[in-house]
């Protein structure tokens, strides 16, 4: 594998295959590259471009900024699901109508996948899932919430892949919900039924035009298969096709970008697989380890322009086989390992940075979202969320209607305005004008945020009951509903919103992913732990997860645990060389 600098020209009629650490210079070896093909290739005549294929929007957009007028008007920068509903699901799946019932014509692009409640017991009432029986019939499914919880959860983590030619769903069957009812699980001769029934519950969503990430994937290599020249119509269009972020790439993703380049298109593929960390969404890290072009044309990118030389040793002590160089050196680099109490130990952090940007990175989205609502020192709890809903099963109505609610205020507070209008708008969607019902409620409900943010939930609910015009709400009787409504804090609920690409200094660190920071505080658990003392990137993701948050520090690293035995101190603090301060 030859060594190459971000500013190294390669031959642009030849596929490559880069492997880069972190703050290697993926995005600036890109940019070069693209304006190199842009000012040389005497093949981007007519409306031909560049595609360069990344895996989130933030990158998109740092893409595009950097590209400048000139290159971004010959470059077709976007993320892989864009890129094949753009290109392949939108034109062409009319194709689809009548083998899988898909109404193109009212597909208005693609979202997270999810559970319509409506559709679920539609679909429970068919007769293509007559075959279920006690104790999962087809009514135990519908009304027991326990069995819905689990049915729910088994819907939401099909994944589709390609599988010896063949595009097929893959489910997991071992499945568990938990509720106040206790443990719920579906036995296997159900799961049987349900997935021979599972093409006609995604049918009523495509007829309605509904379609999710996984659909986009599922129809994309359905159409090249089903339609051939759907592929000489891609080659043509883009006789140049480089991705980012390679290793995040899942089966069906590589099996269409392998069928793409079988003829005329040049393909380059970025990535590193100790930065592979999708796992849960279907990507498969082998598919970068054995993705094959001609050995000559196999390059790595080893130096490190973020972090300085200290950060950067220290990661190499983590990482076997692959040795980066250090090319910065920042006045006052450090690395300091607090154990104890995580407010006190991220005050002291940000005291040391002074006015310099602090960043914390957390492995699930309650943690980083109590760290921006400053709740470290609070009781708070991680399973709140499900607390509320199991306590408001008798009302799914007023539970879905605050639920939204409060996702659509913090996402709006996170300046996702449009993710948080479509959060609410179904609420009135048989008002003629919903968007704008939808968007005057939330630009009252955030002008009153102060009225309600750290007061009780009820205090919530009753500003949004007076507000609201379009919905009826009801009341409360006395019981459990009422005292947990009165006795819970707005805030406690609002942590657990998941934002998307989350613009504060408080994210998770598959959000950070691609983004690097002046100072970084990472907030360990047991797997942090277990990752410091023995650590195996190549085979282990929860231990990529923390590579990737550790490279995050261009400057100063804070490390954090809530506790660590004295042997472990010893051993972390001779191997890596590091003073672990104990904070009370």
């Amino acid at each position: 594998m030859k060594e190459i600098t971000a500013n190294t020209d390669l031959d642009i009629e030849k596929e490559f295959k880069i492997e880069a650490g972190p703050g290697a210079g993926k995005t600036r070896f890109l940019i070069h590259h693209i304006n190199n093909v842009i000012k040389k290739s005497h093949r981007l005549y007519s409306a031909r471009k560049v595609a360069c294929i990344t895996f989130t929007n933030t990158a998109v957009d740092t893409i595009r900024q950097r590209l400048g007028h000139g290159a971004i008007e010959k470059t077709e920068v976007s993320t892989i699901h864009s890129f094949l509903y753009n290109n392949i699901v939108k034109p062409y799946g009319r194709c689809l109508l009548e083998e899988y019932g898909l109404r193109i014509e009212k597909v208005d692009g693609h979202e997270d996948a999810v559970v319509n409640r409506k559709i679920l017991n539609q679909w429970l009432e068919m007769d293509v899932l007559s075959g279920l029986r006690h104790p999962n019939s087809q009514k135990q499914l519908k009304t027991r919430s326990g069995l819905t919880a689990v049915l729910k959860k088994w819907l939401l983590l099909e994944k589709c892949i390609v599988r010896k030619g063949n595009i097929e769903w893959i489910f997991n069957d071992n499945v568990v919900a938990y509720t106040s009812e206790g443990r719920f699980v579906l036995d296997r001769s159900s799961f049987k039924v349900l997935k021979s029934g599972f093409m006609e519950y995604k049918k009523l969503y495509w007829e309605k035009g509904i379609v999710d990430h996984e659909d986009v994937l599922f129809f994309s290599g359905i159409l090249i298969q089903k339609c051939p020249f759907i592929l000489t119509i891609l080659r043509a269009k883009y006789p140049y096709i480089f991705v980012d972020e390679f290793q995040d790439t899942n089966p069906i993703q590589t099996y269409i970008l392998a069928e793409i380049k079988k003829e005329e298109s040049i393909v380059g593929v970025i990535g590193d697989a100790a930065q592979a960390i999708y796992g849960f969404q279907g990507a498969d890290i082998q598919l970068f380890r054995k993705y094959k072009v001609k050995k000559e044309n196999e390059y790595s990118l080893n130096e490190n322009h973020r972090s300085d030389e200290y950060i950067v040793d220290f990661l190499n002590i983590l990482r076997e086989n692959f040795e980066q160089i250090p090319c910065e050196e920042y006045e006052d680099s450090s690395i300091k390992f607090f154990v104890g109490d995580r407010t006190k130990a991220f005050l002291k952090a940000r005291d040391i940075c002074g006015l310099e940007e602090l960043v914390s990175l957390s492995r699930d989205n309650v943690t980083s979202n109590a760290m921006k609502n400053l709740l470290e020192n609070e009781a708070y709890d991680s399973k709140i969320m499900k607390k509320f809903e199991e306590i408001e099963k008798s009302n799914p109505k007023r539970m879905n209607y605050v639920i939204a609610y409060i996702n659509a205020i913090e996402l709006a507070r996170n300046s996702k305005f449009k993710e948080a209008i479509k959060k609410i708008e179904w609420l009135y969607r048989d008002q003629a004008e919903s968007k704008k019902i939808a968007l005057n409620m939330l630009l009252l409900m955030l002008k009153s945020y102060s009225d309600y943010s750290n007061m009780s939930l009820m205090n919530f609910y009753l500003l949004l009951k007076g507000l609201e015009k379009n919905v009826q709400l009801s009341n409360f009787k006395t019981g459990s509903i009422k005292s947990f409504y009165e006795n819970t804090l707005y805030i406690n609920l609002a942590v657990c919103v998941n934002i998307v690409e989350d613009i504060s200094n408080h994210i998770t660190i598959h959000k950070a992913k691609g983004a690097e920071y002046e100072n970084v505080f990472v907030v360990g658990n047991s797997n942090f732990l277990d990752f410091l003392m023995n650590p195996d990137i190549a085979k282990n993701e929860e231990h990529r997860v923390f590579y990737v948050a550790l490279s995050r520090a261009k400057k100063r690293l804070f490390l954090f645990l809530d506790e660590l035995s004295l042997s472990d101190e010893n051993y972390i603090g001779e191997k890596y060389a590091i003073k672990i301060e104990r904070i009370g």
